[in-house]
């Protein structure tokens, strides 16, 4: 197969990647692969189909081979980014650090990377840092409901102002009703504000939504008494 062929077939397999037919992408970027093991969109769409299928360690191998081959600014750090979502999920917090602040560090202070970056503070127990990027993220975007609701929860979280942050997350609540991740931010505003029956009401109803979701389960149980 000759380098302009392949480049034929990636163009095929993009196409089958955006219609979700993973499979066939994946088959072609292989074939791909094999003549131009350096094309970094090939490396891209293929590390992209693994995270999709939850195959992270397969994932990682492609993903950052395009970090190292630093061959386009954006699509370095785009790469950057899915690594340190895979991490995160992953619980590899300091790694996922280190990928968020790499693109910080690229003037590329956007919403989604404040907000990544709060939530690894968060699990690493750095409250400073945690409602600063926090903080951030909403002053990027305050009509973004994930910024805000998550600005607002550690309002209340780490006692900063729960006034303030309870306002917000009834704001949140009033514009998206049906999402459980608000209505249990919500519910454990009311908790941290001493309103026992609100609080409970909202993490019910949370848990409900959510099937059972591990943390809403813990904040309900803790409003019971029951930790």
């Amino acid at each position: 197969m000759t380098l302009k062929e392949a480049d034929k077939i990636l163009r095929e397999a993009i196409i089958q990647f955006n219609r979700r037919n993973f499979d066939e992408a994946k088959a072609a970027l292989s074939q791909v692969l094999d003549v131009d093991p350096t094309n970094p969109e090939a490396n891209y769409y293929l590390g992209l189909i693994y995270a999709k299928n939850d195959n992270h360690k397969k994932a990682v191998i492609y993903l950052k081979s395009i970090v190292d081959m630093d061959v386009n600014f954006l699509f370095t750090q785009q790469c950057r980014m899915i690594l340190g979502y895979i991490y995160y999920k992953n619980m590899e917090f300091k790694r996922a650090e280190r990928e968020f602040l790499e693109v910080m560090k690229s003037n590329l202070n956007i919403l989604q990377v404040n907000a990544a970056l709060s939530a690894i503070y968060y699990k690493l127990g750095d409250k400073e840092k945690a409602i600063q990027f926090a903080e951030k993220a909403f002053e990027r975007d305050p009509y973004n409901l994930n910024a805000k609701n998550s600005y607002g929860y550690l309002l209340c979280e780490y006692d900063l102002d729960v006034p303030k942050g309870l306002e917000m997350l009834r704001e949140v609540v009033r514009v998206n009703p049906t999402n459980a991740a608000y209505i249990d931010s919500l519910g454990w505003a009311y908790y941290k504000k001493g309103d026992i029956k609100a609080a409970i009401a909202s993490l019910k109803r949370a848990l409900s939504m959510s099937n059972g979701n591990e943390e809403i389960k813990e904040h309900y149980d803790i409003v019971l008494g029951k930790k």
